[in-house]
């Protein structure tokens, strides 16, 4: 049955230093394929060295695992990081800039109850061919609707709204559920080059929205996974070795574990591609990843945290959009590299299952983290802590007032470990030095995550409570966190679009439950049972649901609700909110870089970057 949750999700990250724009070209995650994009840093995963060897003017990057090159089944930074090359949405993200401009569609056009959106098409051909019209539009998006592969259903049916109709079916247990109706989704032809797409009720981020690359638009009738269409070919042909889009480049070979190799599409209707083609390296171990880059295997790529010195960054001006430029080094082959560096909208946590782990236990573990010394000793200092899981930029009144919420309103303590009051509330539950809670700490490969626990669990031991340390492989770890077998684990969110709905969907307790109709948008598992303000979580989602239009009187009240959702999540600790990483990318003078905004690199195609010389 295809995900149709009734919020987005997003990407579940892995931060180790290079966050999500790192990630996209230094070691963005596969694994899980399920909930949200994820993206990886810099240093997780198994040793795999391969070069692989390339020819023309070929730009060379770092990647963790891709799962797919279907757009409606990503869920992953790394395989996005690919479909947006060779897919292409209505609209996009220019440069990775958290800003949208037309794309596939050359205009567009919005009611004035904002309930309509008409796209006129580009002069568009797929890779195979064909020329690319509104029935594409609407075979692409009946996929994302009801395909039994899609993973973001939610995102059109119910995030938003495209009006449609449901059915009752019987799920793998034997319940009734509501699932989208095939055929009803409100996305009309007007003529070849025309589409209309009704929504409804008015979405303030729509065009946000529509730039993620599961929006991405593929010749009709491609596969057979929806009513009505039989398919050219087998769905493993598409998704793995001949995804048919018309983006500026074209598969030529991925060769699944080991590297993908894309080149340009000579009858690109956006313009000009400037390089012949792409290749990836599919590189998890952190130092096989140091060793590539040092040794100019790869001309763009994040620095794993072990291996970042902060004395070697200068900083020498500021863009306009707020892209600190420099250099870096000399590093260790002796070159100086080129520097960028962007706040981006990303935050790491440490989550719990709230039905395995006590809200006593939950609240000492609060009190217990000092994110001063996590983001100084552990990150470098390559971000700010984080009190929200809501970024500062996107925060209600931005910056100033996530500071000032914080330094009110937080009851856990600022930048400090309050192990005395951790230790009067273990006591309070009866745990003593010779009786210990144990709770099992979760976390995928990753030096800078085992730093944090190791001060974790030695913060942790003077409170009565043994936390032990595990590691998983990613997709082993959220798959536990969907079936509920997980207690304290690692995880972290990206920004499909610049808006703070996009991450408080994770603190809506019906879509946390474990177990429910659907897969949960996070695994906190967060009820009545399981926490005393589960209720006012609830309420503040639906008042976000039902203020979505772009009035003055909507934003107000979202906002509201915003902040009674990060509230929630204190009173109940759901999540411990750590990090919000800064994106630091590293060039050599090869390429003609254009690093990304805070969309980060995955949002951004390689179309316009240029090589200084052949290599």
């Amino acid at each position: 049955m295809p995900d149709t949750n009734k919020l987005s999700r997003r990407r579940f990250l892995k931060a180790t230093g290079g966050a999500a724009t790192a990630a996209a070209l230094a070691g963005c995650t596969g694994g899980d394929g399920s909930e949200g994009t994820e993206t990886t840093d810099s240093e997780t995963g198994t040793e795999q060295t391969g070069g692989g060897e390339t020819e023309g003017d070929i730009l060379k990057y770092i990647n963790s695992t891709v799962t797919t090159l279907d757009p409606v089944a990503m869920t992953d930074e790394a395989s996005n990081h690919v479909v947006t090359n060779i897919h292409q949405a209505l609209v996009h993200y220019p440069k990775g800039e958290a800003r949208t401009e037309a794309l596939l569609a050359s205009d567009y056009s919005v009611s004035e109850d904002g309930t309509e959106y008409t796209f006129t098409l580009n002069d568009a051909t797929f890779h195979d061919g064909s020329t690319v019209t509104a029935d594409d539009v609407i075979y692409s998006w009946e996929r994302l609707a009801g395909s039994e592969h899609t993973r973001r259903a939610s995102f059109l049916l119910d995030t938003l709204s495209v009006v449609h109709e449901t059915e009752t079916t019987t799920n793998g247990e034997g319940e009734e559920v509501e699932t989208y109706k095939p055929g009803t989704l409100g996305v009309e032809k007007v003529d070849e080059k025309t589409v209309k797409v009704k929504l409804s009720s008015p979405f303030a981020s729509t065009l946000g929205m529509l730039a993620y690359g599961v929006f991405s638009i593929h010749p009709e009738n491609i596969v057979g996974d929806v009513e009505g269409y039989d398919g050219e070919m087998e769905y493993t042909e598409f998704a793995t070795k001949n995804p048919v889009g018309c983006g500026p480049y074209k598969l030529e070979k991925w060769e699944q574990g080991t590297s993908v190799d894309i080149v340009k599409y000579d009858d690109y209707f956006g313009g000009e591609v400037k390089n012949d083609g792409v290749h990836w390296q599919i590189i998890e171990d952190t130092d096989a990843k140091w060793t590539y880059t040092m040794e100019k295997n790869a001309d763009a790529f994040a620095i794993p945290t072990p291996k970042y010195d902060p004395s070697l960054v200068n900083v020498e001006e500021t863009d306009d959009v707020g892209r600190e430029l420099g250099s870096y080094g000399p590093v260790r082959n002796g070159d100086t590299l080129n520097y960028s560096a962007i706040s981006e909208l990303t935050t790491y946590y440490i989550g719990f299952s709230m039905s395995n782990v006590p809200k006593p236990v939950r609240k000492a573990v609060a009190y217990a983290v000092n994110r001063e010394v996590i983001v100084s000793e552990v990150f470098k200092n390559r971000g700010r802590s984080a009190f929200h899981l809501t970024p500062p930029a996107i925060y209600p009144g931005g910056s100033s007032a996530y500071d000032k919420h914080a330094e009110e309103k937080y009851p856990y303590g600022i930048n400090e470990s309050r192990l005395d009051k951790a230790r009067e509330i273990m006591e309070a539950e009866g745990y003593n030095k010779d009786n210990k809670y144990t709770l099992q700490w979760t976390q995928y490969k990753s030096a800078t995550w085992s730093a944090m626990a190791k001060i974790l669990r030695d913060q942790l031991a003077s409170v009565h409570i043994n936390m032990k340390i595990e590691e998983a492989p990613f997709a082993t770890l959220t798959q536990r966190g969907r079936q509920g077998n997980l207690e304290l684990y690692t995880l972290g969110w990206g920004a499909d679009y610049p808006e703070a709905s996009n991450f408080l969907q994770l603190l809506n307790p019906a879509d946390t439950i474990i177990g429910g109709e659907s897969t949960p948008v996070s695994y906190l598992d967060w009820s009545e049972e399981t926490g005393d303000a589960s209720q006012k979580a609830t309420d503040a989602w639906q008042t976000v649901l039902d203020n979505k239009a772009t009035t003055e009187e909507a934003a107000a009240a979202r906002d509201e609700a915003y902040v009674a959702l990060e509230e929630a999540n204190w009173e109940d600790i759901g999540f411990i909110n750590l990090y919000h990483p800064k994106g630091e990318l590293f060039w050599y003078d090869r390429i003609d870089y254009q690093p990304p905004g805070a969309m980060g690199a995955a949002s951004a195609m390689d179309k316009d970057i240029t090589l200084s010389e052949s290599k």
